[in-house]
């Protein structure tokens, strides 16, 4: 019973470890086209998001602390570069609900930066913590 209960402890703390991101090396996001939701106000389709250029320095900046995004929404202009700095405890990435465009894993401590090159609304979560940090916008003009 108890080598049981030592196995199951065992797995049960194996798979907390990986669900928590496992201290991944921060990736750029990807440079793939980005279609935006079709709610109101929304860029058309083939709207898009890259990773910044090396070098690049952010016009906005956005905070990752307390498990959420700051601020709220996120406004920019088309070509900002947006910078998104974790201030927490966990990593956290900045995802785009579509699903093609994100930081990938960001660090604590670490930015990751993303540039928009069309107009919308788009709603992003962070893919480690989805039931926790979505439902966030960035807003470009």
């Amino acid at each position: 019973m108890r080598r049981l209960a030592l196995s199951l402890l065992a797995i049960f703390a194996i798979v907390g470890l990986a669900a928590c991101g496992g201290g991944a090396t921060p990736t750029p996001a990807s440079s793939s086209a980005l279609t935006p939701p079709s709610a109101a106000g929304s860029a058309a389709a083939g709207a898009a998001c890259a990773t910044a250029a090396a070098g690049a320095t952010a016009t906005v900046n956005v905070s990752i602390k307390d498990f959420k995004f700051s601020p709220q929404p996120v406004q920019a202009k088309v070509g900002d570069v947006v910078a998104w700095k974790n201030d927490d405890t966990a990593p956290h990435s900045a995802t785009m609900d579509a699903g093609t465009c994100d930081t990938d894993t960001i660090t604590t401590g670490s930015s990751a930066m993303l540039v928009f090159t069309a107009a919308g609304t788009y709603t992003y979560h962070c893919k480690i913590h989805p039931g926790q940090m979505k439902d966030f916008t960035v807003e470009v003009k």
